[in-house]
């Protein structure tokens, strides 16, 4: 392996099998396999599906694996500060006031990219110096494949056995639940799912990478860096506070949540009222924004309309998160006893999420390419009608069997998480011919 992206071995193989990265990984690994253990050990294969799925779901892909060994490899600093400032960070003992960012970041660059000192923000549209395609470009290194094989997809098809043999199970004791084709609607939902991740990964594995520097009208792929774009990005006071302030967000949005606890009576299965206690989150607002930036790949660079992308965005991990608890001072305290008194419940702790593509990061998108009007290129002081990459624009428009996409990350990333078509397609269909004897037995 170098730093040119020769040798990295991207095809995953058969098996693709692995252990926790994290301590919340392997706190779920383990409690997935206690749970399991105790499905069997009472008699309630339902149980041991649960269990089994935390097992699956609490583990990386072997891509995912790969990758950080190599970012660790080839980019130890960043990689070394990222776990160092990442992690909760108290911030007020007395009101609960934390702030936790992610101590490893899975849509990160891989291969080093080019540094700051290094753009030409004077010509965002032309070439670097090199005018190589950045070392971290499909083009370079190749598309990666997923194993056939994974934890997560075979965790899968086992908890949807155990769930089978359930119903079995209930079917010999005469319950009247065993009747309903429940097996059949979950193998269908997997199915739907299933297909539609296969859809991602086809399309992802089959279109081609354009440089940007010769990139055509049409449907296209592209993989680059985020620079900056006509307009600088502002700074984003989360909720609109000063204290949550993020700088060099091209595109983000954020979300403010409560935790509710509800109090209520239940009657148990003995007929005697007791008191149930449930907590959750629930979503008070939502905000999201961000300006049109410059995506560059070594020999270029383009303009990306971001809003345009709307609800196709995907940014991974959240950047950062500010949690405290509810403030008791007296105005609250007698808003939380009414509500209690109306609605049964109160509020504990308040929480900010913030999601987001800075600038300098790796950015994955799918989208229509477009000449740009001489309206629009006249607002562009940077625009070069000598090269044919400043004369276009990116911009989220939909086509048949093309579906336009914008992610943190490259085409490496973004693959890094995909299950093979064997699980995404020949497993669900296994569930389905599963689903239907047992509807018809």
């Amino acid at each position: 392996m170098n730093g040119q992206g020769h040798d990295t071995e991207l095809d995953c193989g058969m098996f693709g099998f692995t252990v926790p990265m994290g301590l919340v990984g392997w706190i779920v690994f383990i409690l997935g396999i206690v749970i399991f253990a105790a499905g069997i050990a009472i008699m309630m294969p339902i149980i041991s599906a649960v269990g089994i799925l935390l097992v699956g779901f609490s583990t990386p892909s072997e891509l995912q694996v790969k990758l950080h060994n190599m970012r660790k490899q080839m980019r130890p600093s960043e990689v070394a500060w990222q776990s160092e400032m990442g992690g909760t960070e108290l911030v007020s003992f007395w009101g609960g006031e934390r702030i936790h960012r992610p101590e490893r970041d899975l849509r990160s660059w891989v291969f080093p990219p080019p540094p700051v000192q290094d753009w030409h923000l004077q010509n965002k549209y032309s070439a670097d110096a090199s005018g190589e395609l950045i070392a971290e470009h499909p083009n370079r290194i190749g598309t990666p494949t997923p194993p056939t094989f994974s934890n997560s997809g075979l965790s899968i098809l086992i908890a949807y056995c155990l769930l089978t043999l359930q119903f079995v199970m209930l079917k010999n004791t005469q319950e009247e639940i065993s009747r309903y084709p429940i097996l059949l609607v979950v193998a269908i939902i997997w199915l739907v799912v299933g297909f539609f991740s296969w859809k991602r990964l086809q399309l992802m594995q089959d279109t081609p990478t354009s440089n940007i520097r010769s990139v055509a009208i049409g449907n296209a792929e592209l993989v680059g860096q985020v620079r900056n774009g006509i307009i600088e990005p502002p700074m984003v006071h989360v909720d609109g506070d000063h204290s949550k302030t993020v700088s060099d967000l091209v595109s983000w949005n954020w979300q403010y949540q409560i935790e509710v606890e509800r109090r209520r009576m239940v009657r148990d299965s003995n007929g005697n009222m007791r008191e149930e206690v449930t907590r959750h989150w629930r979503t008070i607002r939502t905000d999201k924004g961000g300006v049109d930036f410059t995506l560059h790949d070594g020999t270029g660079g383009i303009m990306i309309i971001t809003d345009s992308f709307r609800n196709s965005k995907d940014f991974g991990d959240h950047l950062i998160q500010w949690e405290c608890n509810h403030n008791r001072n007296l105005g609250n305290l007698f808003g939380n006893i009414f509500t209690m008194f109306v609605t049964n419940e109160r509020i504990l702790r308040h929480r900010w999420t913030l999601w987001g593509l800075k600038l300098g990061d790796p950015c994955y998108v799918m989208a229509m390419i477009k000449p740009r009007t001489n309206e629009q290129m006249s607002h562009d002081k940077q625009a070069d009608t000598t090269l044919q990459n400043s004369m276009v624009y990116a911009v989220a428009e939909k086509s048949p069997g093309f579906k336009p996409r914008l992610e943190k990350g490259t085409e490496l990333t973004a693959i890094a998480s995909s299950r093979s078509p064997v699980e995404n397609i020949v497993f669900p269909i296994i569930g389905l011919l599963i689903g239907i004897v047992q509807l018809v037995m």
